[in-house]
């Protein structure tokens, strides 16, 4: 039992280094590729005239089919002050600043789970820069400063917006809208949870987390 005992307490430090180890590692690649995958994306020149040009061939190929439909939705919620407010903040603060809390939470937790999370996140990045280099499409947002205004309200940037954040110049391209991470990676977080928890609290938690980044 003395021997056991003695193990278990020599091995228990050696754990926690091995452990703090991986999870350095792993967080310091994982910063350094969402570093360079933001600099690839903000260093991409605009090339305004086929953004647009591409954005408008997919709304009118959404109009054919009967599903430009996201003009309506965002009108729905264009009267509540209170619900702009409170979307406008999670899309500015609750995007990236979760998803750094969900991956430390999640490293820390389990690490093989966390690698193969962080490698379809790596796998969709590239994906990502590959597609704003090649075929650039415009925001929604944006396409009335050009001329085609199909009622879209742009209510975290525009002037009548309460949210203000800071965006470096090079990290910056307004026109990588597709494809569009701020849906799929928050999607991916909430999926990394609901399969790394049994808890009911953190799952429901999960969920709101992935709605209201959505919004």
């Amino acid at each position: 039992m003395a021997i056991s005992a003695s193990s278990t307490v020599a091995r228990a430090p050696r754990l926690t280094g091995e452990r703090l180890r991986t999870v350095t590692g792993e967080a310091t690649f994982t910063a350094a590729f969402m570093l360079a995958y933001f600099f690839l994306r903000g260093i991409r020149p605009d090339d305004v005239d086929a953004a647009v040009a591409r954005s408008l061939r997919l709304i009118h190929l959404e109009q054919q089919l009967g599903i430009f439909l996201e003009v309506r939705w965002q009108a729905a919620f264009l009267g509540n002050g209170p619900a702009m407010a409170v979307a406008n903040w999670v899309y500015a603060w609750g995007h990236y600043p979760v998803m750094l809390a969900i991956g430390l939470w999640l490293l820390w937790r389990d690490p093989v789970r966390f690698r193969f999370v962080r490698n379809v996140l790596v796998v969709s990045a590239l994906v990502g820069i590959a597609a704003y280099w090649l075929v650039p499409a415009a925001p929604p947002r944006l396409m009335a400063l050009h001329g085609y205004d199909y009622g879209f309200v742009d209510t975290v940037h525009g002037a009548a917006s309460s949210v203000h954040y800071f965006q470096p110049g090079p990290f910056v391209n307004d026109y990588a809208a597709l494809p569009s991470f701020h849906f799929g990676w928050i999607l991916l977080s909430s999926m990394a949870i609901w399969t790394s928890t049994r808890s009911r609290l953190i799952r429901a938690a999960a969920s709101i987390i992935m709605d209201m980044g959505l919004v």
